[in-house]
């Protein structure tokens, strides 16, 4: 664990963070560098894609903290940014392998999933934009690979709805694709990716079977 600090517009900041993640940091530096300096004060917050990055008061300057999700996130913050930095660069890496802009979801937004949907192996998620106020538009069903090589829904008999920050702990592979467009379909065999669909159902990243 690393703190970093730097100095934007007269004010010290510092954050937090396993050193792997220092390219990110500085994406979060960038970000405070376009703020107006009379606009921060403590408690302003910053959203940057999954988290909301949150200035606190401390020795004239500010450290950066974000939602404890490993600890109730939605009553709780940490100044431990390895999760917050870690989902960032999941999510940028995809969207520019991809060569895509992405859609933010945010780690308090709902995504509907079948009931013990996570529990199967193969699961699709599709992202609908008139799924319903207040939800990120991510639907998550069980799936299976019909003879012809075709998947099909496994029909539910109930769903849920879940926070997307209770799939770091429930099925963490899912998150890094939280980002991507309306209307995007992803499958995931495991924890592995093995084909993303486009809004105009157009295969844009597969696994070859021999893979």
């Amino acid at each position: 664990m690393e703190t970093h600090s730097k100095i934007i517009n007269g004010i010290k900041f510092c954050i937090k963070a396993d050193n792997f993640l220092i390219s990110q940091a500085q994406v979060l530096f960038r970000a405070i560098q376009s703020i107006p300096p009379n606009k921060i004060r403590d408690g302003y917050k910053i959203e940057i894609g999954f988290s909301v990055f949150i200035c606190e008061s401390i020795n004239g300057g500010y450290k950066i903290v974000v939602p404890d999700y490993t600890n109730s996130p939605l009553l709780n913050t940490t100044d431990d940014l390895t999760i917050a930095l870690w989902v960032l660069f999941e999510q940028t890496e995809l969207l520019n392998y991809l060569g895509i802009d992405g859609v933010t979801t945010r780690f308090d937004d709902e995504i509907v999933i079948a009931k013990n949907v996570l529990e199967y192996p193969t699961i699709s998620l599709q992202r609908y934009s008139d799924l319903g106020k207040d939800v990120s538009g991510w639907c998550i069903e069980a799936i299976e690979e019909k003879s012809d090589g075709i998947f099909q829904t496994i029909e539910a008999k109930d769903y849920e709805t879940v926070y997307a920050y209770q799939l770091l702990q429930k099925r963490l592979s899912l998150i890094k694709v939280l980002v991507l467009p309306y209307e995007y379909i992803v499958i995931f065999n495991g924890d592995e990716i093995n084909e993303i669909l486009n809004e105009k159902d157009e295969s844009i990243f597969t696994v070859s079977k021999g893979d």
